[in-house]
């Protein structure tokens, strides 16, 4: 029995030495990161006077719950619900665990597959039956440990683990990257919640001014002072900006219902609010365009997508070349158990097999086609990618800095109208002016501060785009 054991290792070990001689050979390119012709700057013309974000020499660092910066704790507890509840993000992570399992099957064609097998017989023979005239009573016991294990010769396994781990992490950037654009679109939808609560309390105002008025107007026909037609006039205005407020409630109502999807609370209820209190958060510097490559995780996840696609022309060459497979058993056979364990009872088995591909109809050409056409897919998407995260950093930066500068004239009109209105609202009641000068006084007053409500939110979300665009302090768990 030592023998036949000594024999059966050393016939494996011969091929497994063979193996690992012949295990450098990889078919396929190596991955190297694609050269991209960013500028050395962004295009936004942002002048340094300014506090908007401004180019930085040193890396860019972002805390990530960048949101509470906006030190609003309305915000933040709609942040923390969408990260516990969204359903995009769930069904993200829940790709992360699929791609694992690949990973793990992709990965377990390195090592060698074992089994055990055992089986006890006992059977019998009539004297008829065995021809003999005596009855037969047989028992066969037999138990191995087999092995198979395919000799990776060509770098096939080694690819095919290869794009299963880059697929891996690119589930994980793409939960990420889910995760970035909620924490954006939670901050935006309630700006725009906000904004949306700025001008209801704004045609309220006007409601109110225009009912001031429309007392004056009535108090001036009973005196014979002034005809219908200013009374007409004025409650048409009045109901003209009641129908505007009707509209602005509805759309709150959407952006609630919008909030309540994204954090997963059906029942959500975000009591009346405003921008007043709400600071636009000091943002960070930009930093330069190379950093985008690491600081974005649907950059990093365009990037891992073309290393597995990369690793699959491997795949598709090492099938033109012959594959060579290892397979054996040792264990024992006996009629009785009281012989199972002896010397004459060792058996044993190797067997190393080899297949050539000879003529498969053009699959094999055609596998590697498709494998090198995926390959400059994801180079393409890659550079998309790295394109559109360039551009959304230069479209914020000037999103934010022209939002501010148009807040600060808005901001000096509505203080210029307000107090128009009010001035032709006195000149009107001590009949100095007609109703059209108080009509077109409040329509520049209303539309005036309607304008400078939408612009703040607009200032609000510019500085939540550059936050995502930028990547949002997310870190990646993986280094290339």
């Amino acid at each position: 029995m030592t023998k036949l054991r000594m024999r059966f290792i050393t016939t494996v070990s011969c091929v497994q030495l063979a193996t690992a001689l012949l295990a450098g050979c990889t078919l396929g390119p190596d991955y190297e990161r694609p050269k991209m012709d960013l500028p050395g700057q962004y295009n936004a013309d942002v002048p340094q006077s300014t506090a908007v974000a401004t180019p930085a020499k040193e890396p860019v660092v972002i805390q990530q719950d960048w949101w509470t910066l906006f030190n609003d704790p309305e915000l933040n507890r709609l942040e923390d619900l969408a990260l516990a509840n969204n359903a995009d993000l769930q069904i993200a992570v829940a790709r992360i665990a699929q791609a694992q399992g690949m990973a793990l099957q992709a990965g377990s064609a390195q090592y060698p597959n074992l089994s055990l097998a055992g089986s006890g017989t006992r059977s019998s023979q009539g004297a008829a039956a065995s021809g003999s005239g005596i009855d037969y009573l047989d028992n066969n016991y037999q138990g191995n440990v087999g092995f198979s294990y395919e000799i990776d010769l060509w770098g096939k396994v080694r690819r095919t683990v290869e794009s299963a781990d880059a697929q891996l992490k690119a589930s994980v950037f793409d939960r990420d990257s889910v995760r970035l654009v909620l924490e954006g679109s939670v901050a935006k939808a309630y700006m725009n919640l906000r904004a949306l609560d700025a001008q209801i309390k704004v045609t309220g105002s006007s409601i109110q001014t225009r009912r001031d008025t429309l007392r004056i107007a009535q108090a001036k026909l009973d005196g014979g002072l002034v005809s219908p037609l200013d009374i007409n006039q004025a409650q048409a205005t009045l109901s003209s900006i009641q129908a505007v407020q009707s509209e602005l409630v509805r759309q709150r109502a959407i952006a609630q219902n919008q909030l309540a999807v994204l954090t997963g609370k059906l029942d959500l209820k975000i009591p009346a609010g405003g921008l007043e209190t709400m600071p636009v958060p000091p943002l960070p510097p930009v930093g330069m365009p190379s950093e985008l490559l690491e600081a974005r995780p649907d950059v990093r996840k365009a990037e891992e997508q073309l290393v597995s696609a990369n690793a699959q022309i491997g795949v598709a060459k090492a099938n033109f070349f012959p594959s060579f497979s290892l397979s054996g058993l040792y264990g024992a056979q006996s009629v009785g158990m009281t012989n199972f364990l002896s010397a004459g009872g060792s058996v044993w088995a190797a067997t190393l097999s080899a297949m050539q591909p000879v003529f498969t109809g053009w699959l094999l050409t055609g596998q590697l086609d498709s494998a090198k056409g995926k390959q400059q897919e994801a180079l393409a998407n890659y550079v998309k990618t790295v394109r559109i995260a360039f551009a959304e950093v230069g479209d914020s930066m000037v999103s934010v800095q022209q939002t501010r500068e148009s807040g600060e004239h808005l901001s000096v009109q509505v203080a210029s109208a307000t107090k128009a209105q009010q001035i032709s609202i006195l000149r009107y009641q001590g009949g100095y002016v007609d109703y059209l000068t108080v009509l077109e006084a409040q329509r520049v007053a209303n539309e005036a501060s309607l304008a400078y409500a939408r612009n703040r939110g607009s200032e609000l979300q510019a500085s939540v785009d550059l936050f995502r665009a930028l990547g949002g302090g997310w870190q990646s768990e993986f280094k290339r």
